[in-house]
Order: structure tokens, then sequence, then C-alpha cells
């Protein structure tokens, strides 16, 4: 990258010049982003229970026994708990949403309307998406990384073998400006069979060459075939960094969370129905491992990757599984349409399944990571896969 390492990743790079730093700064660096994104999502049960007038008794960001902690004027006991997977907001009379019964009792849970309740609930989740959407205005705002429309690599047996060369900036195709390695993807993508004037910057001074993209088919990691056009190079990842004013920020961060909400969206249905194989669902390891990774490259793909799972964390609570947001909500949608909580015997059996499900996940996914990550075996396992964004 054109761009000077950022404290996070000098900070990264010194963790690996000490014994068992780096597995260190990978550990502390993804129970801080954790302890951010639970507390982002409780914040917003939080605020929404008191904009209802709710009495909140406890949040918490950890489970198990309080490290440290304080009570505010409200009597709410704000603590941090030493095992730090998760968190929780604990409301007067909730009971973990299995109460049953209407209360009269001023800030009581089952003293609010369904509907009421059901915008606690969804506040968490929304709270999430909010604050991926923030992330991003901040990173149009104080600089977009974007890749250089730049060759790192022509491949072998491709049409831009002998013609371009690595290191060969591509300004415009057809006479008009390629702004970055993605505007040059989309170009050549959709000009299969098609004749391009390339004008690259070469040793600084300016050529025109000229390519006809062939066409070739293959399927994405979301299960979908697509037939486009290729060159054959391959991005040098050199970045710039572009700034916006404060409105097209705001505009390029909505249209960027849609973008990113969709495709979250799109992939765990795939998911669900098998399109996508169940290997490439990642836990609890392969996410700190990631988080460490993206810290490496500093802190806008740290801001990157929690956008990402800020964004994926909104998504999977809304999942109609008890245990999870989207599971109280269909229990509010039963009691709205019977007139009547469904029963405490029936709700803590459905927990009960809930959470086994979520242990079950839980277990496969790192067993994915275990495997991805070579931990049971003597060497890293060695994954070929096709480069992507190569046109």
């Amino acid at each position: 990258m054109n761009t000077s390492p950022d404290f996070l990743a000098r900070a990264a790079e010194f963790s690996q010049s000490i014994p068992g730093g780096e597995a260190a700064f990978t550990a502390v660096l993804f129970i801080l982003v954790l302890s951010i994104l639970i507390f982002v999502h409780e914040w917003g049960h939080y605020l929404a229970a008191r904009s209802v007038g709710i009495r909140v008794d406890v949040f918490s960001i950890g489970f198990g026994r309080k490290l440290f902690g304080w009570t505010d004027k409200n009597n709410t006991l704000w603590k941090v708990g030493w095992l730090p997977f998760g968190g929780y907001v604990q409301m007067f009379g909730q009971e973990d949403l299995q109460a049953t019964r209407k209360s009269k009792q001023v800030g009581h849970f089952m003293s609010k309307s369904v509907w009421q309740r059901a915008w606690v609930i969804i506040a968490g989740p929304l709270a999430n998406l909010v604050f991926g959407f923030l992330l991003l205005v901040a990173i149009m705002l104080t600089g977009e990384h974007r890749l250089k429309p730049e060759v790192g690599e022509v491949l072998p047996d491709m049409p831009a073998v002998n013609i371009l060369q690595s290191n060969d900036l591509v300004q415009a195709i057809n006479g008009t400006p390629v702004e970055d390695w993605d505007a040059l993807l989309n170009v050549v993508s959709d000009s299969a069979g098609q004749k391009l004037t390339f004008t690259i910057l070469r040793n600084n001074t300016p050529q025109n060459v000229e390519i006809t993209p062939e066409t070739k088919s293959f399927t994405d990691l979301l299960g979908d075939s697509h037939t486009v056009g290729r060159i054959g190079i391959a991005p040098s990842y050199n970045t710039f960094v572009t700034t916006h004013p404060p409105l097209q920020a705001v505009g390029r961060a909505a249209a960027r969370t849609w973008q990113l909400t969709s495709l979250t969206v799109l992939s765990l249905y795939k998911l669900a129905i098998g399109a996508i194989p169940a290997d490439n669902l990642t836990g609890p390891l392969g996410i700190a491992n990631l988080t460490g990774q993206t810290a490496a490259s500093g802190l806008f793909a740290l801001m990157m990757f929690m956008t990402v799972i800020t964004i994926n964390l909104c998504i999977v609570n809304l999942f109609p599984l008890p245990i999870l947001d989207g599971g109280h909500l269909v229990f509010l949608t039963y009691e709205k349409i019977r007139g009547q909580p469904l029963g405490a015997g029936a709700q803590e059996w459905l927990y009960r399944i809930g959470l086994a499900c979520i242990v079950c996940l839980a277990l496969f996914a790192t067993t994915n990571d275990i495997r991805r990550m070579g931990l049971f075996s003597h060497t890293p396992e060695e994954e070929s896969a096709t480069p992507t964004g190569t046109p």
C-alpha cells in the first residue's frame, strides 16, 4: 500500500516482534471490538427501555461475576463481567423475556404494551445498524481507502499478456476516466468481446493500448453463476485516500450500508438453504483471527471490518430463533394475535431448544475455524482459491 501505516498497523507490527505478542494483540483487540459492538447493541435496548418508562436494573458487558461496576442515580448497575463474550440489559420484571402476566407496577416490563416492548427489543439490532452507518460516515469524512486502478500482475494466457505490464496505471477506458479498481473491474466485466482502448500511464508516459476482454464464466461465493469479460490482470493493492464533503459522505455511507445489509441477508439466506457450503461459516475463533489480520492493515481496515460485523449482528439477532431478539418478536406477535402471552412452560422449552441450536451452531463454526487455521496440524492448512476482483 502506498499509504504510511497508522498507529494500529504499527502496533500490530510491533506485536509480531515479541514472543506470543501477536496472539495477545489479536485477543485484546478482539475483546475490545466485541465489547464495543455488544455495548452498542445493549445501549439500544437500554435507551428504548428508558424511552417507554421501563426500569433498567442491570447493564452488563460480559457475563459472570462482576469485575467492576457502579450504580447510577437511576439505580441501574453498570458492570463488566469476567467472561467478555456477550452482554445483557436486565429490565425490571423482564426475567429474560419469559414474563407471562401483565403488571401494574411502575417501570415493570410487562406493564407496557406489546408495541412498546417490541420497540425495546428491536432497538438493539437497530443500534448495531445505525452504528455501522455512522462508522461508514466517519470513514467517508476522514478518508476512504480505495484501490488504485494499477496493474500488479498480468496473468498468463489472457488478453492483457504482452500489452499491459506491472505498475501500469489505467487512467481511462474508451476515453472515460477510471477512478479506482472497482470502476476498472466493472467496465471490463461488462465488455466481453468488445475492443476497449485503455489509456495507461507507464513510466510517467501516457499511452493508449487496445484489449478485447474474453468471455469467462465463474461461480461466486454466493453460489451464483456469472458470465463476464476478463483480460487477466490483478491489482497492485496500492491505495489512495479520498475524503468526501458531509452530504456526499452521508449519501455514500447510506448506499454502502444498504449494500452490505442486502449482501448479508442474501448470504445468510443462501447459507440456510445450502446454496453456500456450511464450511464457509465462521465462528468466534475465525472472527478473532480476522480482527488481528485487518488491524495489521490499519485503522481504516478495522473500521470496515467492524462495520461488516455490526451489520451481521443486526441481521442475525433478528432471526426468529428463541433466545435471539427475533425470537422475542415472534413471542410478542403471538401475544398480539392471541391476546395473551405464550405460557411460561412453552417459552422455557423453546428457549432451551434455541440455546441448543446456538451452541451447536457455535461448535460447528468453531470446528470450521480450527480446520481453516490448521490448529490441529503441524502446518497451517493451505487452501487454493481463485483470486477475486481480477478482471
